[in-house]
């Protein structure tokens, strides 16, 4: 077959696509023909023709339905990736038309929501009154999750914590600090290096927090373990700890200063150079994003970095 033979069988109709697509959520003919108010022999029928046009085998039939060959998962893919597209040119035509509504889903760490966030939204929401914003405060960890799921549309997280498979842009930067009573025999010093601290107690953030992570790996770095007293899940409730005295906390500077005079705290930056910490913003795919989940990922973007193309 020359190869212009073979790309005239390779055209197919969308509507082909879509009932390819509908088969395979539905897991059978049967339902998707009653998803698609088609009759069942019309479906079948179409399928059979893609079969041909691909010249391989996209489904395997069984009594209780369809499952797909690797070649129909592949396909499957690319028929989401198509429809996704399609969903993104006609988000982009109705911005032309009326202003962008919608909603757009955030997942972010603490230190993005402490720090960054509120302006970030009080911005974006203002330019656009018409998307509405939902926001989920997560682990680094949790977050990839979230997105890889399409459970969030925008993840916000530490960027030395892994994200295969998803695309990642620079976002801001925040650095940590020790916050210790004011009274602490540490409090008049300028700058610390972290190991200073390793002989005082501590109270840190959750285990799986990519702050308390770091902190550990550090201290097992020089052989040494944190006398670490609390767990929380809050730096409202570390800040308190700290203030009681129980033991001294690493906190971004952002969310030790606004609340250092009230509350008689001292927040010393720390001289280690893990202690500048970058922030990233991760999608499942920049190219396929919906309108309102675009829009901010620019803005976000474009306020610490490069922002993608529209």
């Amino acid at each position: 077959m020359s190869q212009g033979e073979h790309d005239a069988r390779l055209r197919f109709d969308l509507v082909t696509l879509d009932l390819f697509q509908v088969v395979a959520e539905e897991g059978s003919i049967a339902g998707a023909s009653a998803r698609r108010n088609i009759a069942a022999s019309a479906v079948s029928r179409r399928l059979a023709e893609l079969e041909a046009a691909m010249d391989t085998a996209l489904l395997q039939r069984h009594a209780r339905g369809i499952a797909l060959t690797p070649a129909g998962e592949a396909l499957l893919r690319h028929a989401r990736s198509v429809f996704a597209l399609m969903g993104r040119m006609r988000d982009e035509m109705g911005e032309h038309a009326q202003g962008v509504r919608g909603h757009v889903r955030i997942a972010a760490n603490t230190s993005s929501l402490a720090e960054f966030l509120p302006e970030e939204l009080a911005r974006f929401m203002t330019h656009w009154p018409g998307i509405r914003v939902e926001m989920q405060e997560l682990l680094s960890s949790e977050i990839v999750r979230a997105v890889r799921d399409g459970v969030a549309d925008v993840g916000i997280m530490a960027e030395n914590v892994p994200a295969e498979g998803l695309d990642s842009l620079p976002y801001r930067e925040d650095r940590l600090q020790v916050v210790v009573p004011s009274g602490h025999v540490l409090a008049g010093a300028a700058a610390l290096d972290y190991a200073q601290t390793l002989d005082f107690p501590q109270v840190g953030l959750a285990r799986e927090s990519s702050i308390q992570r770091m902190l550990v790996e550090e201290a097992a770095r020089r052989g040494q373990v944190i006398d670490l007293r609390v767990h929380v899940n809050s730096f409202d409730v570390l800040r308190r700890l700290v203030q009681v005295g129980i033991g001294l906390a690493v906190l971004p500077e952002a969310c030790i200063r606004p609340f250092a005079a009230a509350m008689g705290l001292r927040g010393i930056p720390l001289r280690d150079g893990w202690a500048t910490r970058r922030l990233k913003l991760c999608v499942r795919d920049c190219a396929t994003l919906p309108a309102p989940a675009r829009l901010f990922l620019r803005q976000a973007a474009g306020s610490g970095a490069e922002a993608p193309p529209p």
